[in-house]
């Protein structure tokens, strides 16, 4: 699996934000459970690193400075077998996709 991290450094500079601080705390994250840099803001792991990836993915928009200076980010999972396809996902989409569908959820189940 890889996962593809592409911060802005206008949107950086705009918030105030150390873009290669943020970049620091991201290879600092992938690295210490193991994780290979293979380049800024891009990680391959294997099947063992899924919970790592998975958290990633859950943890980083709920930091002070992902979201404000977030360009592209995806999520490739590989298929059952080592030599399977990869699923290149727009991580950022799902993200405010499903962060949509729950303020939906909560909002009906106010409602109700």
């Amino acid at each position: 699996m890889i996962m593809e991290i592409y911060l802005n450094e206008s949107k950086a500079k705009d918030n105030n934000i150390d873009i290669n601080s943020c970049y620091e705390k991201i290879d600092n994250y992938f690295l210490s459970r193991g994780v290979i840099k293979v380049a800024k803001g891009i990680y391959k792991g294997v099947k063992k690193d899924f919970t790592t990836f998975a958290i990633a993915q859950g943890q980083l928009p709920n930091t002070n400075w992902f979201l404000k200076i977030i360009d592209e980010w995806y999520i490739s999972y590989f298929g059952d077998e080592p030599d399977s396809p990869e699923y290149r996902q727009d991580a950022l989409e799902s993200y405010y996709r499903i962060k949509k569908q729950h303020n939906s959820y909560i909002r009906n189940q106010k409602s109700s």
